[in-house]
Parts: structure tokens; sequence; C-alpha cells
């Protein structure tokens, strides 16, 4: 499909999607001119300062309870019943927990990353519950630019997790800008490289989005190479009919952190195996052109 026409598709999505007038209007303004909805201000707050080690290991645990209660064995959100549940006050006060943590203590890239990921997975789902989306975020177009927490002394929004933290400031892929200035102090949050399995682990509450789950700092390469390896294994396929490979449009969007379609295709025949592998290294040495899937905004809710 031809670039122009697949923005104007992706357009029409938003348009139909958006809540009101006035939600549809806060998609075309900058990000830095919105105000940000900081969901973690008035939740339980603990006393004094708390470790980032002790922060990291309260998300995880939450990320057990949230899986118990709340999250389906296909990675969808009983968001109802979230709501009204002991997890969801659990989700509450960890999150208030986040206000008193120095991110600047996790050394290393592990730590890093695997913080990071679970922060931006905790807050998509708080920020569904919290501004009662009912179908798709794209109900409120600008989700990902106002919906944040402060952890320590920063405020960061989804976006900023994903693409200024986690991409190095890497352009956001719709507006092709850089979400921190040259002299942001939360460029010293950022790991130090760009792991492209982030994209099979960041869930944006979103069906096109890949199962949630949460990671750990000792197990994080074990626990990407799984995710990455189930979201090739349920989202790519090679169509010899047509001569494509149809593959998640997030490939397309974050083309330059898997290295531009040659990192594309080291990426999924690693993340593959098997016959489907076989096919993939075949339509590769064949010239298949890539077909991207439509991303399905519809809310990840459990039916």
């Amino acid at each position: 499909m031809v670039d122009w026409l697949r923005k104007l598709r992706d357009a029409s999505d938003v348009l139909r999607r958006a809540r009101n007038p006035a939600e549809l209007a806060k998609a075309l303004v900058p990000n830095a001119w919105l105000t940000r909805r900081v969901l973690n201000l008035d939740a339980p707050r603990a006393g004094g300062s708390v470790p980032a080690v002790e922060a990291a290991e309260a998300l995880r645990t939450l990320g057990h309870s949230l899986k118990a209660e709340a999250i389906g064995s296909g990675g969808q959100v009983d968001y109802g019943k979230l709501q009204a549940s002991a997890t969801f006050s659990e989700l509450e006060r960890t999150s208030g927990l986040l206000q008193h943590v120095d991110p600047l203590q996790l050394v290393n890239d592990d730590a890093r990353i695997a913080f990071w990921i679970n922060v931006y997975n905790v807050l998509a789902i708080h920020g569904v519950v919290a501004t009662g989306v009912r179908e798709s975020v794209m109900e409120i177009p600008s989700f990902f630019g106002v919906i944040a927490y402060r952890v320590g002394d920063f405020v960061v929004t989804l976006d900023e997790i994903e693409n200024g933290i986690l991409r190095r400031n890497a352009p956001h892929p719709a507006s092709k800008s850089r979400l921190f200035d040259d002299d942001d102090p939360r460029l010293a949050l950022c790991p130090d490289y760009v792991d492209p399995r982030i994209h099979a682990a960041l869930v944006c509450a979103s069906t096109s989005c890949p199962p949630v789950s949460f990671y750990e700092e000792s197990q994080l390469d074990e626990q990407l190479d799984l995710a990455a390896d189930n979201y090739v294994a349920a989202d790519v396929q090679v169509d010899d009919a047509t001569q494509v490979i149809r593959l998640p449009i997030t490939f397309r969007y974050y083309e330059s952190d898997f290295g531009r379609r040659a990192g594309v295709q080291v990426f999924l025949l690693k993340h593959s195996a098997g016959p489907q592998r076989q096919a993939l290294r075949g339509a590769f040495d064949a010239g298949y052109a890539f077909d991207y899937h439509r991303y399905d905004w519809s809310l990840n809710a459990l039916a």
C-alpha cells in the first residue's frame, strides 16, 4: 500500500474512534503543549525514599498479581474485574511508591530496561481504567502523550518512556521529532543501547500489541527472547501466492531500531524456528516484499 493511502487510513481510524471533538483536537497539538495526567500523584504515598531495586521488585510482584487476577492466558486484560479488585489497590500503592524512587540508581542496562518496560505496561493499564476507556485508547488520541507517572524527580508519559527512554530519544514514529531536548535530565535514564525486542514487550492496551507480561532484571535476556519468539510466531506469515511477507506494522514504524530492512530480516530469522524460519529464508532469498498488518487499536480487553 502506498504511504499516503496508509496514512489516510490510519487517520480515519483515529477520527472514528475519538471520544469527542475536543479529544480529537488534542491530537493535532504537540504533546509538549498538552496538560499531562499524572496518575500516581494522589496514590497512597510511602514515607521516605525507596531504593530502586525495591521498586523494581514491587512492580514485578504487582505483575504477578495482575496476571493471577485480571490477565487471561492470551495476555488480554479484564479491565472491569480489575477496577473493583484488591489488585487495583495494589497497583495504586505501587504507582505511589514510584514517586519516592531515584531511577538513576538503576546502573545497568538490564535493570533499566526491565524497570521501564514494567512501568510502561502498568501505566497503560492504569491509564485505561483511570480514563474510562471502553473500546480503544484512540477514544483519547493523545493518550500516549498525556498519561504519565511521576518516577522520583521525573514525570514521564507513555510516549516518553518508549521513545525518550527505551529508544534513547529516537524520533517519534508519528511526529518524526525527538521528545527530549539535548539538555533534558531524563536522558540520563536511558539504557546504553536500543534493544529492538522491547517492541515485543511494550503493551499499548490494544489488540495489535503483544500479550501483557512483566520482566525481571536477572532473566531479562531470556524473557525478551521468548517475547520476540512468540511475537514472530504469532504475527508473521509468508504468503507465497502473492510473494509477500506479512508482519506487524511495528517493524515499519521502528525499522531503524532493528537495523533497517536487513536488520528486520536478521531479527525475524533469529526469532523464528522450523518451517516458519525455512519459509522466511526462502522468501528473503526470492526478494519478497514486506506487507504490514493494519494496526488494530481495539482495546486488549478480555472478552
